[in-house]
């Protein structure tokens, strides 16, 4: 989840200065430049140059930092960890005095002599393995090919001045140009002589440069308009195996579609969408997903993977991104509003933020004809049987207030399954109780429409604003399953719209069900393995594979994470009634698992019509997937 976008007027700063005994010349140094310059061509031992210019300090100390958290991730990353050689120095070049508070934190001693701070940052891509920060929030530096400058891994903020006003300066080598939306200033300090360019961002405060991300490449790129909106889609593919081009058609569908399914809602005139192709090399960026930001998200993919299937994943990662503009981008609370990048204070309301977000991108699919009902039905299905590994009895809204802490923590994944699930159940009240004139979304533009950008709702409010703009019962279910601990009987709420569930056996593919697959890897040691505790298919079930056995090699083939789409694509040349052998790794054994191919089948449960449905539900169910 993104910051939002706060504008300060000058009288509101003169106002509140004066409020707070604020002298005229405290005032005017408030209002100064923070100047940051970041060196993306002197790249020396994987590590970047940072300058960060300041001036006028009026005390004897001042602290610098970099987050230890950024909105939307919801895990402490401690992005100081990064740096090196952090030091500071007068306008004479004399080095200051400075010690390290934390992770974090540097203290500047005799302050107001301060005219830069100077400090080198490593790329967190090719260190993955030692660290959580999730690859869309983390950072690239790969000398002359690609950077990815999710800014807040680069640049800081002064304590107490947040909000002044940035100019970003970015030396970078001329074959590489930035991708963002940003607009750049018509300003550069280089020559035409020169190797590199400098490009200049102007930027209002510092929870924008969070907002901000820039990926430099070598440009493989395509724009295009999506009524008022420009949308720019820039690809890195290491090995050239994906091009923009090749994505555009998908996804300006997908973005057309959901510009239809939001209708007026319009919070940005461009939207970048950085994608970045990992090798899957051990030096590579392994965490797969996207954050979003006001204008812009950061997706990480496999490179690999084949074009049908990264169209598919762009489609689910992207959309649910996009549909961030929503919420928390629109719609959000002050913990949110204000966020805090070392000592946040967290909302209640991530059912709201990450599930109506994630329901409405599953929703928009359905209602826009990208997939059909029985693939809409069977996602939800998924999630509600994925919502099952998580703890069902905790509330919500206590799981979203200490999500960064234990037992939380280990339930945020929860917010996809069970958040969107909330979503559904809320829109088929709403639709029920309105005869199909009204549901989720159009709770969504009322809410967008009374808070904004600049304004934010009181987190202890917002579930009384919910039931007031709905009705009853919505606050009842909010009341029982979200603040509550109470499971959810998913199939009370279906019903409303004439569907049961029904056991049915379906044919499924070898390796993996819908979105749910039978195998993981560890990246540790390279290897493939059988999902523990889940129902494997019959053709699984027949060969004896068990949870947690190590796959080695099928019919003498050796299966590794290098080659794990290769696990995926070779079934197709398999034949029914061929002799086949799986080779596991069990209890430190390798055992031979022999049998035949067969088609494999799944047990299921299914989300079905009833025989005989009341005019009520079907309207409820047209209005809701367009049936």
């Amino acid at each position: 989840m993104s910051k939002l976008l706060r504008y300060v007027t000058l009288m509101a700063i003169a106002i509140f200065l004066n409020s707070c005994g604020a002298s005229k010349q405290t005032q005017t140094r408030t209002n100064q430049l923070i100047t940051s310059t970041i060196d993306l061509v002197s790249v020396v031992n994987d590590q970047v140059k940072v300058d960060i210019n300041i001036s006028n300090i009026a005390t004897d100390t001042i602290s610098y930092q970099l987050p230890k958290i950024i909105p939307g991730t919801y895990s402490n990353d401690n992005y100081g960890a990064y740096i090196d050689n952090f030091q500071a120095f007068d306008k004479e070049g004399n080095r200051l005095s400075t010690s390290k508070i934390d992770a974090n934190r540097w203290l500047i001693q005799s302050a107001q002599k301060l005219d830069k701070v100077s400090y080198l940052v490593n790329d967190t891509f090719d260190i993955e393995n030692t660290h959580e920060v999730f690859s869309p929030s983390g950072s690239n530096i790969d000398k002359d090919k690609n950077f990815i400058l999710n800014l807040h891994a680069f640049v800081g903020y002064f304590t107490g001045l947040k909000e002044r006003k940035y100019k970003l300066l970015i030396k970078h080598p001329k074959q590489l140009t930035a991708a963002t939306s940003l607009i750049k200033a018509p300003l550069s300090q280089a020559t035409a002589q020169d190797p590199y360019d400098v490009d200049v961002f102007n930027i209002n405060r510092y929870a924008d440069v969070v907002d901000s991300p820039i990926m430099y490449s070598v440009p493989d790129e395509v724009s295009f308009k999506v009524n008022d909106i420009e949308i720019l889609l820039r690809v890195y593919s290491p090995n050239n195996i994906h091009t923009a081009e090749k994505l555009k058609p998908e996804m300006e569908r997908m973005m057309r579609a959901q510009k239809n399914f939001l209708g007026d809602i319009n919070s940005t005139k461009k939207y970048s969408i950085l994608l970045y192709l990992s090798s899957l090399a051990s030096t590579d960026a392994t965490g797969f997903g996207a954050l979003e930001h006001n204008t812009s998200t950061v997706v990480v993919l496999p490179e690999s993977i084949p074009l049908d299937r990264l169209n598919e994943a762009m489609i689910d990662v992207v959309s649910h991104e996009f549909f961030h503009i929503l919420t928390p981008l629109t719609i959000h609370s002050k913990e949110i509003h204000n966020f805090d990048f070392n000592a946040p204070k967290m909302s209640k309301h991530l059912w709201m933020y990450e599930g109506t977000t994630e329901y409405f991108a599953q929703l928009f699919q359905i209602r826009q004809g990208i997939v059909d009902k029985n693939t809409f039905f069977d996602r939800l299905l998924g999630k509600i049987n994925s919502s099952k590994r998580y703890t069902d009895e905790m509330s919500f809204t206590e799981m979203s207030k200490n999500i960064l802490k234990e037992p939380y923590k280990s339930n945020y994944a929860n917010v996809y399954e069970k958040g969107a699930l909330i979503s559904m159940c809320i829109d088929l009240i709403i639709r029920e109780k309105s005869n199909g004139e009204r549901g989720i979304l159009d709770l969504m533009k009322q809410l967008s429409q009374k808070y904004g950008y600049d304004k934010a709702f009181n987190d202890q409010d917002l579930i009384k604003e919910v039931t007031d703009i709905t009705y009853p019962e919505v606050g009842e279910f909010l009341t029982t399953h979200v603040i509550g601990k109470t499971p959810i009987n998913y199939e009370k709420y279906l019903f409303k719209a004439g569907l049961v569930f029904k056991d049915v056996t379906v044919p499924t593919s070898y390796f993996i069900h819908d979105q749910q697959p039978y195998i993981t890897g560890s990246e540790e040691n390279n290897q493939i393995f059988f999902i523990p505790g889940i129902t494997y298919n019959s053709f699984l079930n027949d060969l004896g594979i068990k949870g947690g056995d190590i796959l080695v090699s099928i019919n003498d083939k050796k299966y590794t994470l290098q080659n794990v789409y290769d696990l995926l694509k070779d079934p197709n040349q398999w034949k029914e009634g061929d002799p086949i052998t799986f080779k596991v790794r069990r209890d430190d054994e390798i055992v031979s698992l022999n049998g035949t191919v067969s088609i494999p089948t799944l047990k299921k449960k299914m989300i079905q019509p009833i025989p005989t449905i009341s005019p009520l539900q079907a309207r409820v169910l047209k209005t809701w997937i367009n049936d």
